[in-house]
């Protein structure tokens, strides 16, 4: 992959923090903020569009994840392992229940994603008719699981992974044009491409674990809260 060689750029560390800046400006809007008194729609809706630059830089590091990883299968049991985790604060506060099986948290997105890659990767070299149908049955059994399953961001969210996975070697502005292209019909997703345009390849100053920790302990602050302000309605 293209990275950053000679101008600014920014680490991996540099991109997880943007990504947990704008989601949880995003969180605290969708869980605490629309349930305060007097709460501005206005405010809200900024902050629910600053949430959407989160999640295409979050499918971009998962892809990274997949390439620089040692071992992929523990980075894949370290995501399902996070999910179950993060199930129960992610329905407190994105539901207002202990739980809810409607919505799955956005780690069981990136599991889904993650496990394709590591499928699709085996016949990555292989052009046969055969390899491309059966590349195609997994990208569709991906996207589908993820529908049924009820995952957020549904069958997208497993497809644009899957997406940046195929686009990583392209050209730069072919990339950016990919991405910005996928995410348009979220409006302001589309912004990630800037941070993700500049990233350098490099993995950054990383306390480990910390960056799995924070979804589902800030959800479950917010969920506390949420809790709280129901039952003074």
């Amino acid at each position: 992959m293209e990275t950053a060689k000679g101008r600014f750029g920014v680490s991996a560390a540099v991109l997880k923090w943007i990504a947990v800046v704008t989601m949880v400006i995003d969180h605290f809007a969708a869980a605490v903020y629309w349930q305060t008194v007097g709460y501005n729609y206005d405010v809200y809706f900024v902050m629910r569009k600053i949430g959407r630059i989160a999640f295409p830089i979050y499918c971009f590091l998962i892809v990274e994840g997949f390439f620089h990883t040692r071992n992929v299968k523990k980075y894949l049991r370290n995501c399902l392992l996070f999910a179950i985790i993060s199930e129960i604060p992610f329905d407190m506060a994105i539901f207002g229940k202990i739980v809810y099986p409607q919505g799955q948290n956005v780690y069981f997105t990136l599991c889904i994603g993650l496990g394709a890659l590591i499928m699709l990767d085996q016949y990555r070299e292989k052009y046969e008719p055969g390899y491309v149908l059966l590349r195609l049955l997994i990208i569709a059994a991906a996207a589908y699981i993820g529908e049924v399953l009820d995952v957020d961001y549904h069958w997208k969210g497993v497809l644009f992974i899957i997406m940046f996975y195929y686009i990583r070697n392209m050209q730069e502005w072919i990339r950016n044009l990919a991405v910005i292209g996928a995410f348009a019909y979220e409006v302001t997703a589309p912004l990630a491409v800037i941070p993700i345009h500049f990233y350098n390849g490099k993995r950054g100053t990383q306390i480990k674990y910390l960056f799995y920790a924070i979804y589902p302990l800030h959800l479950l602050v917010f969920g506390l809260i949420r809790f709280c302000l129901m039952g003074k309605g």
